[in-house]
């Protein structure tokens, strides 16, 4: 079981499937069918094997139908289901340009049309907003389901299906987006989602903060101690931060990087010297405003770089889509785009700095 788990938690799918559908046939009804029908369904989900995930969703409720775990996932049963498996086209290697200020952004054509989109390790599944939708001329089907963004607002959002998802060389099949109409400070805003599935079948990137991008070949990772791991729903990122090891969520679609009340937990010294006052928390759906405390400066290391943070905001919340269950918090893309540029590495799940 323990075996199954970790291979989950670092990527190794195929060893985490094989060994986790052994607990399931060995010791049907247990505990630990239960974790492993959990831990599969998380793989389903992020690679975008949305019919998969449903299925598999229905024999573990069947076959465990007391099970506070099964009536917990249900929400996501009912946000994916109906969708179709992603199909992803061959690994091949891609050269990009991008924009080398604001958002991490890529070009992609969906269904022969190109736009930017966000690259966004944060995002269990690729979004777009209503008005991108419209302008790339999809079909949104009439399917109201509910999220929880980065704030801790609940929004709902529809989907759409693209036929074919073109970035670089690779090619997508039958990949679906959340349609979203965003409140608060993105109102009105017209912008696209690169989610986990399709980074995921891309292998990871090379990342130049001058203006390019590479991936779907050899990546230039020169450690092979892993510091990424998917905890529970979230890719987070191991960090050493004021003499101590600790997780953030890693979200490369995040403008900022926002600590929360386990930062405070974990270091009391550190944040009451910090300035007191209330900070926004932005998500797609709206904005909350929490108590707060800025630090003048944390300096994180990271896979061995050293990358300094002015100033550092700790919102004193739980989000748990802000990291606020796995980690001390949510790591947005200022801890990348201070040197030369970074590597993610998912076969070996190692995040590099440059």
């Amino acid at each position: 079981m323990v075996r199954g788990l970790v291979a989950a938690a670092f990527n190794d799918t195929a060893t985490a499937e094989r060994l986790l559908r052994d607990v399931i046939r060995t010791a049907p009804g247990s505990d630990a069918a239960d974790l492993a029908y959990a831990t599969l369904g998380r793989i389903y989900v992020r690679s975008g094997q949305y019919t998969r995930f449903a299925t598999h969703y229905e024999a573990w409720a069947a076959a465990m139908p007391a099970s506070t775990t099964v009536r917990d996932e249900r929400q996501d049963y009912e946000k994916f289901r109906g969708r179709p498996n992603q199909i992803n086209g061959p690994r091949r290697q891609s050269s990009l340009r991008h924009s080398p200020d604001g958002y991490l952004t890529l070009p992609i054509s969906v269904d022969g049309k190109t736009d930017e989109f966000i690259f966004d390790t944060g995002a269990w599944q690729s979004a777009l907003t209503e008005r991108e939708a419209k302008k790339l001329g999809m079909t949104i089907r009439d399917d109201g389901r509910t999220l929880t963004d980065l704030s801790g607002t609940k929004t709902s959002f529809r989907t759409a299906v693209a036929k074919e998802v073109a970035l670089g060389a690779m090619r997508f099949r039958d990949v679906s987006f959340a349609v979203i109409t965003p409140g608060g400070a993105l109102a009105g805003a017209e912008f696209g989602i690169i989610g986990l599935p399709i980074i995921l079948a891309m292998g990871g990137i090379d990342w130049s903060n001058d203006g390019g991008a590479e991936f779907g070949g050899a990546l230039r990772t020169t450690t092979r101690e892993p510091n990424l791991v998917f905890t529970g729903g979230r890719l987070t990122v191991g960090v050493t931060v004021l003499g101590k090891d600790v997780l953030l969520a890693f979200d490369t679609g995040a403008n900022g990087t926002n600590l929360n009340a386990n930062f405070a937990d974990a270091f009391p010294e550190a944040t009451a010297q910090g300035k007191k006052g209330t900070s926004d928390l932005n998500g797609i759906g709206g904005t909350q405003t929490f108590a707060s405390v800025e630090l003048a400066e944390l300096v994180f290391s990271i896979g061995g770089a050293r990358v300094p943070l002015r100033p550092v905001v700790v919102t004193l919340q739980r989000n748990a889509t802000a990291g606020g269950v796995c980690c001390v918090g949510n790591g947005g893309h200022d801890l990348l785009k201070q040197g030369s540029g970074f590597t993610i590495d998912l076969s070996r799940m190692v995040l590099q700095v440059r």
